[in-house]
């Protein structure tokens, strides 16, 4: 999960933009733009560092001045919206486009992926990919004659299709033009982990009737508490509540619902169990093959929102772009507030909580298992028990 915001991850988006790092001599926090000095570098690129003499965490008045004016010369220069050459790194779909290039679909999640591209003098275009599933034009480059090349093997779109922006996929080892199919699949805006729910209009659905188990009732209310208190002192804002009873077709489609409570005390939530790869009743929640006992276990998940929805027009089917989120908020606690740079996610896609260990600043329970779900939001091959997969 450190992954996600370590920017040596991402050296390479930064080839498209003028980039400066500025450190004083004496400051402390130099280690930071060593470090990207040391990304650029492996990536054959030198980072521009200028260095304060003698400064601590401030300015050299020497130093500003000659970082202003290369500032100056880029505002001046302007921005190229069709550069001839073009770097797209990332590790997740939540980050997936530069300039006229998206990223569609991956391998795996959670590995170094990148697109390379660069015009030839003809305009014929030069691909090169790494952990790449399928990717898209975003618009179609004013330079491009309609040829190219993709990891060495040469396309050609047709005539007709000339003005069309294409779409490109990996299939049987090489690619042909085309998206991938609608398949349940992680998706750009649609891939966790849980924390990527709070990114959007999200709604959380209360249940009305309450818990059998005493002690997952008590977890369930101090967690809901715990959630309210966290997003106004962090977020500034108050969670939009509705019961279940009250959830409309129209909250389907304009939010991420966080759906709250057990099945048999959140009808939505019930609603939901028929299209997730997971069990849960009132003896027994089955998680990745694994059996819990429901009386004090209990499961935070995040899902792409798929409804058998009271004979409505959701029916069976994905809603786009939006998630189902089991008993969770953000996963970073009161622990995590000294620094920033720890308020990241801390759980995967999918977490089994042990509640006999009580919540505390840097958990909501102690965690039994945990995990990511894999391209096609399934469990992961290697663990999947049976009767797990949707």
């Amino acid at each position: 999960m450190w992954t996600l915001y370590d920017v040596p991850n991402y050296t390479r988006n930064l080839f498209q933009i003028p980039v400066v790092a500025y450190s004083g001599e004496m400051d402390k926090q130099i280690q930071a733009a060593r470090v990207m000095e040391e990304a650029f570098l492996s990536q054959g690129r030198n980072l521009n560092h200028v260095i304060g003499p003698g400064m601590g965490h401030k300015y050299h008045p020497d130093s500003l001045a000659a970082i202003m004016r290369e500032m100056a010369a880029a505002v001046q220069a302007g921005r190229d919206r069709h550069p001839a050459e073009i770097s797209l790194q990332t590790r997740t779909l939540r980050y997936p486009h530069m300039h006229w290039l998206e990223l569609v679909e991956l391998k795996q999640h959670w590995e170094d992926t990148r697109i390379d591209a660069r015009f030839g003098d003809e305009g014929t275009l030069d691909l090169r990919t790494r952990n790449v599933a399928a990717f898209r034009f975003r618009w179609r480059p004013k330079q491009w004659n309609g040829k190219l090349r993709i990891d060495g093997h040469p396309l050609e779109i047709a005539r007709e299709s000339a003005g069309e922006v294409p779409a490109f996929e990996l299939a049987n080892g090489g690619w042909k033009t085309g998206g991938p199919d609608e398949a349940l699949a992680k998706r750009p805006g649609m891939q966790g982990p849980i924390d990527d729910a709070f990114l959007s209009s999200f709604l959380v659905v209360l249940p009305s009737n309450r818990s059998e188990h005493e002690r997952v009732q008590a977890w369930l209310d101090f967690e809901l508490e715990h959630f309210a208190s966290r997003w106004q002192a962090l977020f500034r804002g108050t969670l939009r509540m509705k019961k279940d009873q009250d959830v409309t077709s129209r909250d389907l489609r304009d939010h991420n619902l966080v759906l709250w409570g057990t099945p048999e005390s959140n009808s939505v939530l019930a609603s939901v169990m028929a299209d997730m790869p997971w069990g849960w009743n009132p003896r027994s929640l089955t998680v990745d093959g694994q059996p819990y006992d429901a009386r004090h276990h209990v499961p935070v998940m995040i899902y792409p929102k798929r409804f058998h929805w009271r004979g409505e027009e959701f029916d069976g089917r994905q809603v786009p772009g939006k998630y189902v989120v089991i008993n969770s908020g953000p996963t970073f606690r009161e622990a995590h507030d000294r620094t920033n740079s720890l308020q990241n996610p801390k759980l995967p896609d999918w977490a089994v909580l042990d509640i006999r260990q009580d919540p505390s600043a840097e958990s909501a329970g102690r965690v039994a298992a945990a995990g990511f779900f894999d391209e096609r939001w399934r469990f992961v091959e290697s663990r999947q028990g049976a009767g797990t997969s949707p």
